[in-house]
């Protein structure tokens, strides 16, 4: 007697046979279970031939379904965190700079998207078709701000609809977003960042990292000796503990619960609860008016105002005000001033060289080579004389922008102590004695600081 089983695949009949199996009761068990596809002949002949086994043999073999491949996108861009950048001037692997969060601008590509592939059916040993299989990873395709264009070859293109960074979602779908979400410390986990839109992290931006935006960077902890740098704001839930390497700067204003040590530039506002020992620098107002307000021991630059509870130290520690001025304006006149200074040394010492070779000339012949030393001395005079100029003009420029500040005003609100030095303009004023706060102003007539 033959028993033929069919798997749960359908792929395959097997046979078991007792003694005195013949072909015609083999046919029948075939046809009694619809097996008509794959019948393998020569199999069930060599079972007839053999004595009978408890082994089973596969009699009939369908066809596989071959399943389709998914949707896929090749990024132009790195989403790998890689170990690390050489540093072309020390020669060394800075392990800072891991890559992965790259940004783009709006039109630029992300990459390529590759539609799926059709599968091919399969059959089983009975006849009836079997469908490929849906393929067992998510197809993958354009998200969020991003737009899909025909290419030129295989594949279809796709472009970034906004300024911001390149991420893979979990299912696969390729987008930008242009605010990167950081939920972790910056650290050698993920490695210095510096994208076209805004960041926030939800840890804190440890010492020696570097984080730069074109947008808004807020930070849910604390900036310890770092370089940041925001195109618009910066948020910063804790404080800022600079050192020797770290500086803050943004391009409107920026709120930090304290600072210490910190050097911190904002275009528009400051706004803190304390700070210790940092330079501050405002193109808007330092404000001071909430938690203890105090100030103390730093360099405090503001165009406008200067807002505290309490400014300077028991101790009478050096606290130096400079209100009235833009500081990068004031940074830009001191380079200048830098430049003109050299530059007045190099004509000294050109005019030198001058002198000496018109003595040589007096005293002897002039050769070829001396007369092009001279011609080359006073082409560089005329040069630097031109440079020297435009350097001066710059500097008038500069200071006239300045001298039209608007009389800036400090206030406040509890103590002033000893060794505070208040400076608007070319107006100072040395606090030597502590006392009760109030608000100091610039004498519109006399030019002199006073209080009220």
């Amino acid at each position: 007697m033959a028993h033929i089983h069919i798997s749960s695949d359908r792929l395959s009949a097997l046979l078991q046979w007792e003694e005195g199996l013949d072909l015609e009761q083999v046919t029948a068990e075939l046809e009694s279970q619809g097996i008509r596809y794959g019948v393998d002949h020569a199999a069930i002949a060599r079972a007839l031939a053999a004595p009978p086994s408890e082994e089973t043999l596969c009699i009939a073999r369908g066809c596989e379904p071959v399943a389709r491949d998914a949707a896929r996108v090749q990024l132009a861009v790195q989403q790998d965190l890689s170990s690390g950048a050489l540093d072309l001037e020390s020669e060394r692997m800075d392990f800072r700079e891991r890559g992965g969060m790259h940004s783009v601008l709006t039109g630029d590509a992300v990459g390529l998207w590759f539609p799926c592939t059709d599968g091919e059916p399969g059959m089983g040993v009975d006849g009836v078709r079997i469908e490929p299989p849906d393929p067992s990873t998510p197809d993958q395709s354009c998200g969020e701000n991003v737009r899909m264009e025909p290419g030129d070859g295989e594949g279809l293109q796709l472009f970034a609809e906004i300024d911001g960074v390149v991420r893979m979602g979990p299912t696969g779908d390729v987008y930008v977003t242009d605010v990167l979400e950081v939920d972790s410390d910056v650290d050698l986990g993920c490695g210095n960042i510096n994208v076209s839109g805004s960041v926030h992290i939800t840890g804190t931006i440890r010492r020696g990292f570097k984080v730069c935006a074109g947008q808004d960077i807020d930070v849910d902890g604390a900036i310890e000796d770092a370089e940041v740098k925001a195109g618009k704001s910066l948020t910063v839930s804790a404080g800022i503990l600079a050192g020797d390497q770290g500086l803050i700067q943004a391009g409107d204003d920026v709120r930090v619960k304290f600072t210490q040590n910190a050097t911190v530039r904002a275009g528009g506002n400051v706004v803190l609860e304390m700070d210790t020992n940092s330079t501050i620098e405002s193109g808007g107002s330092i404000l001071a008016k909430e938690g203890s307000g105090h100030l103390r021991g730093g360099r405090y630059l503001a165009v406008e105002s200067l807002v505290a509870k309490e400014l300077g130290s028991n101790y009478g520690v050096e606290t130096h005000v400079r209100l009235g001025t833009n500081p990068q304006m004031l940074r830009e006149l001191q380079r200048i001033q830098k430049e003109l200074r050299a530059s007045h040394a190099r004509a000294s010492k050109l005019q030198r060289q001058r002198d000496v070779d018109t003595a040589k000339r007096l005293g002897q012949a002039l050769t070829r080579e001396l007369a092009s030393g001279i011609r080359c001395a006073m082409k560089a005079q005329r040069d630097l004389k031109k440079s020297t100029v435009l350097l001066e003009q710059q500097q008038a420029n500069l200071e006239a922008t300045m001298a039209e500040a608007g009389l800036p005003l400090l206030r406040i609100e509890k103590t002033i102590h000893s060794g505070v030095t208040i400076q608007m303009g070319n107006a100072r004023l040395l606090i030597e004695q502590t006392r009760p706060g109030g608000t100091f102003s610039r004498d519109a007539i006399t030019g002199e600081i006073t209080q009220t």
